[in-house]
């Protein structure tokens, strides 16, 4: 069992994404064979394909928020020694945090537009919490990896610089997998 939530906890986000891209790619092919050599296809394939990419972007966020692969500038962080550095990339990671909890709550709310107004999509005929769902799951997801992250450099302080900048989120260990291996081996 635990076993395996260390392994879902590494894999979750990219199980879904290559699932995800698969379906959407077959989707795709399907519909464009259907228009160009039967001359015909299905009227909800392009807006299923968008509700299906918009999902696999909001994993996508989580995995880059996992693996700490998102877009940064270190000219300004690496003008100061290690302990300082260190300081401001929990500063940044916490900062991230925020912002994504308020748009969290956010899509949040707009489900719940969705939901009182019952707003459906225009060829799918279901709901658009469909979509929104993206959203709330992405969001509830990065939160998650960023609270894993600033944890993670909380517990390892003296770790070097380098850990704390590590791209491959994949091969770092983070506390909860740690504290799940220890337990594993009693």
């Amino acid at each position: 069992m635990k076993r395996t939530f260390l392994w879902l906890e590494k894999n979750l986000e990219p199980i879904f994404i290559v699932v995800l891209f698969f379906a959407m790619t077959l989707l795709i092919s399907l519909q464009v064979v259907l228009r160009f050599g039967f001359n015909t296809g299905f009227s909800w394939a392009e807006e299923l394909a968008r509700f299906i990419f918009i999902w696999i972007m909001y994993f996508s966020f989580s995995y880059a928020t996992r693996n700490q692969a998102h877009i940064n500038i270190n000219l300004f962080i690496n003008q100061f020694k290690s302990s300082v550095q260190k300081a401001l990339l929990i500063l940044a990671d916490l900062l991230f945090l925020i912002f994504s909890i308020i748009i969290f709550i956010s899509v949040i709310r707009v489900s719940l537009s969705t939901m009182e107004y019952n707003i459906k999509s225009a060829s799918l005929d279901i709901t658009m919490n469909v979509m929104y769902g993206a959203g709330v799951i992405g969001f509830l997801l990065i939160n998650l990896r960023l609270i894993q992250n600033i944890w993670w450099k909380l517990k390892n302080v003296k770790q070097p610089i380098k850990s704390f900048r590590e791209r491959t989120g994949l091969d770092r260990e983070n506390i909860f997998t740690r504290s799940l291996a220890k337990e594993e081996k009693k």
